[in-house]
């Protein structure tokens, strides 16, 4: 795996951990979300589907244009507002 290819693995593990620890901590609930830029492409970023922040898995994560469309929807239903 390449050097870039762990750093976005490790970033995505970080998204997991911040939607799982929001929602266990009552910060958000099953409508709120975090997201993260994509580290090599600064006109994407990566949010979960919709799902609550606590359940939240790394096959979960989608990738998002900053036009908020899914990049790769693989039939996940994104959340309705997303930004």
């Amino acid at each position: 795996m390449s050097e870039f290819s762990n750093y976005l693995e490790a970033k995505l593990d970080e998204l997991v951990t911040a939607n799982r620890i929001l929602g266990n901590e009552n910060v958000c609930d099953a409508f709120g979300h975090v997201s993260v830029r994509h580290p090599g492409r600064n006109d994407r970023y990566f949010l979960s589907r919709s799902r609550a922040p606590e359940r939240v898995e790394v096959e979960d994560l989608m990738e998002f244009t900053l036009d908020g469309d899914p990049v790769d929807q693989r039939g996940r239903t994104p959340y309705a507002e997303r930004f």
